[in-house]
C-alpha cells in the first residue's frame, strides 16, 4: 500500500481566455485546507489578460509554479497533457478556470488515494446556482438554462484527480482524436480497465467566462462540438445500454423519429415540448426580451445540428471542430 504522506500533488489549470473567472479560481484554490506542491498553468494562446493575471497572482504566493504558454491554440487534451508531462507529482488534479471550489474540495477530492493503490481516478460534483446564472447574458443564458439550480457529478476535466502513472499507462488524452470535447468520456473508458474511479463529495461551482460576446453561434458552435464527441466516442466504444444510448443521443433521435409516418405526430410534439422545456428558465425570467419569439425555432434548429454532426464525428472517428 502507499503511504498519502509520500503521494504529491500537482494541479493542472488549462487557461484560454478566462480573465473574468480565473482569480476567483485561483483564490478559491489557495483557500483550500489541503496544500498541493505545484501548480502548472497551461495558457492555450489566450488573447486577453489571462496570463498577466495570472502572473501577478502567482508573483504574491509562495507556491512552486510553472507557465506554459502556447503560440497557437491547441486544444483542451493538449493543454492537459503538456501540464501531465513536466508535472512531479504523483496525483495530477485537473482544474478549469471557471469554477469555484468550495470547502474541503481538494481533500475529499484526493482522499481516496491515501493508501489504497487500486484508486487511478476520482471526479467532483459541480452545482449550477441561478446567481450566477443570472450574470449571464441572453444567450449564455439560453445555452445553461437546462443546468439551473441542478447538480450533476462526474469525470469532466472540471476538477478530477488522476494517479499520473494510470494516465501515463493508457497514454494520456487523445489530442489527435478530441480537440475540445470527449476527451473526458475517452479516459474514463481507458482508466476503467486501470483501476477504480471514485465518486466524492468535492463540490465546485460553475461559473463559466462571462463573455458579452457569447452569441448564438457561439451555442451552434458548442453543441457541434459536443455531438461530434459523442459520436467519435460512439463509433470507438459503442454504449453500454439502451438507456445510456438514449441518455446521450436523445436530441438524434427526435430528429430520426420524423422520418417514420407511423409516429411523425407524436415526434412533431414532442420536439415542440423540447422547444419550450430547454430553455424554461430563460422563457421565465427574460419573457419581456423579445429573442424570445425566436427561441423555440432556434432550439429546434439545434436538434438538427446535433444530427448532423453526431453523424459527422461517427463517420470521421473524431472531434475536429
Amino acid at each position: 500500500m502507499l503511504d498519502h504522506r509520500r503521494l504529491r500533488i500537482s494541479v493542472v489549470i488549462p487557461l484560454y481566455n478566462g480573465e473574468t473567472t480565473i482569480l476567483k479560481t485561483l483564490k478559491s484554490l489557495f483557500n483550500q485546507n489541503t496544500q498541493f506542491d505545484e501548480l502548472i498553468v497551461v495558457n492555450d494562446a489566450s488573447t486577453d489578460r489571462s496570463l498577466a493575471l495570472v502572473e501577478a497572482f502567482l508573483s504574491e504566493r509562495p507556491v512552486s509554479h510553472k507557465i506554459i504558454n502556447h503560440s497557437k491554440s491547441r486544444g483542451l487534451s493538449a493543454s492537459y497533457n503538456d501540464g501531465i508531462k513536466i508535472c512531479s507529482g504523483d496525483l495530477v488534479v485537473t482544474l478549469h478556470g471557471d469554477v469555484v471550489l468550495r470547502k474541503h474540495a481538494l481533500e475529499r477530492l484526493v482522499g481516496p488515494f491515501w493508501n489504497n493503490d487500486n484508486v487511478v481516478a476520482s471526479y467532483h460534483c459541480v452545482d449550477h446556482p441561478r446567481n450566477v446564472w443570472k450574470k449571464y447574458n441572453f444567450w449564455q443564458k439560453c445555452f445553461f438554462s437546462r443546468l439551473v439550480e441542478k447538480r450533476f457529478c462526474g469525470l469532466d476535466g472540471k476538477f478530477d484527480c488522476f494517479r499520473k502513472s494510470a494516465l501515463e499507462k493508457v497514454g494520456m488524452f487523445d489530442g489527435k482524436t478530441f480537440f475540445r470535447a470527449g476527451e473526458d468520456g475517452d479516459i474514463v473508458h481507458k482508466l476503467r480497465k486501470k483501476g477504480k474511479i471514485v465518486k466524492t463529495k468535492a463540490g465546485i461551482i460553475h461559473i463559466h467566462t462571462l463573455d458579452p460576446n457569447f452569441s448564438f453561434k457561439s451555442i451552434v458552435y458548442k453543441q457541434a462540438q459536443y455531438s461530434a464527441s459523442q459520436g467519435a466516442l460512439f463509433r470507438r466504444y459503442g454504449f453500454a445500454g439502451v438507456r445510456e444510448f438514449v441518455s446521450l443521443f436523445f436530441r438524434e433521435l427526435l430528429v430520426i423519429s420524423l422520418l417514420f409516418p407511423h409516429i411523425r405526430t407524436i415526434s412533431i410534439f414532442l420536439i415542440i415540448i423540447y422547444s419550450f422545456l430547454y430553455t424554461k428558465s430563460v422563457y421565465l425570467s427574460d419573457y419581456k426580451n423579445p429573442r424570445i419569439l425566436i427561441l423555440p425555432f432556434l432550439n429546434i434548429y439545434l436538434l438538427f445540428v446535433s444530427f448532423v454532426y453526431s453523424i459527422r464525428g461517427f463517420m470521421y472517428g473524431k472531434q475536429t471542430i
